[in-house]
């Protein structure tokens, strides 16, 4: 039998969880932002990315021949062009008025055609202890095509409980627990369980149609998904960055900063890592 949604997830302490994700808070007090991502779980900046920044990241990624981009989760190390959009003061102010604690750039998703994976929740990948202090931005390096597969969301759904990677883990024989490509292989019954949720509940699914230089932050427990494109192959220009707050990544120890002050992660890429992202990059085409 198929794991059920409420079988996959839980309610985390709400003493551990960030300002915005506590049961009371003074709404009266919050900014527009704050009030958007506390109601919607996403925070739709349109216009915000300089075309400078997205120009030299842009030419510096088109040197890249595989749609899937970069083979590594930390690209940044080595692009400086993509280190300063992802690392763009603006945008690290923003997301600490949403998190409320300076944000740790550690993970890049360098790929110009949609993941085309199912509705996940993304704080399930993360050590149990991040409880949220963690946030995802989607940046359009060019107007994005409806049949390229948007980016798609279920707002609100920050709300709901939280699955973590252990229950999930759970209904999985030991030995593909133990990969480190559980996520991918887990898919095949995460995501029914989601979907079967989102149909449970009557949420709205929302697709974000971006234009050059949007940009759309996001919840570590909003529902969302890579869509499947309707011409497979349809370019869908953009960078995905994943970011944590500062103080609550103590497996994440060694950090450097930036020209501006913003702080990104130094991470070591162990061997089991890699072979979980070469699993992704694969779907993605980046490599063969």
């Amino acid at each position: 039998m198929q794991p059920s949604f409420a079988d996959l997830s839980e309610e985390p302490d709400t003493k551990l969880l960030p300002p915005l994700d506590q049961p009371v808070v003074d709404e009266a007090a919050l900014t527009p932002a704050q009030l958007a991502w506390r109601r919607d779980g996403v925070l739709i900046l349109p216009r915000f990315l300089p075309d400078d920044l997205i120009d030299a990241y842009s030419a510096r990624r088109a040197q890249v021949e595989h749609p899937g981009g970069w083979a590594s989760p930390t690209p940044y190390l080595d692009v400086p062009e993509l280190r300063e959009l992802a690392l763009y003061p603006p945008l690290m102010w923003q997301m600490r008025e949403l998190i409320g604690e300076p944000m740790l750039l550690h993970l890049c998703l360098t790929g110009w055609v949609s993941t085309e994976r199912g509705w996940h929740q993304d704080d399930y990948l993360n050590p149990p202890f991040i409880n949220s202090w963690y946030a995802a931005v989607w940046m359009a390096l060019d107007d994005i095509h409806p049949d390229s597969g948007p980016f798609e969301y279920v707002p609100g759904s920050h709300r709901w409980p939280l699955t973590r990677g252990d229950k999930v883990r759970a209904h999985m024989p030991r030995r593909q627990a133990m990969r480190p490509d559980w996520p991918s292989v887990s898919e095949a019954f995460v995501v029914p369980a989601l979907d079967a949720e989102i149909k449970r509940r009557r949420a709205e699914t929302r697709e974000f149609l971006a234009r050059r230089s949007d940009v759309l932050i996001w919840h570590g427990r909003l529902l969302h998904r890579g869509s499947r494109p309707n011409k497979p192959g349809m370019l869908r220009k953009s960078l995905i960055c994943h970011y944590s707050g500062v103080s609550h990544r103590r497996d994440l120890p060694t950090r450097a900063h930036d020209a501006n002050g913003q702080i990104y992660a130094i991470v070591k890429q162990r061997s089991m890592f890699r072979r979980a992202l070469k699993t992704l990059l694969q779907r993605l085409g980046a490599i063969q």
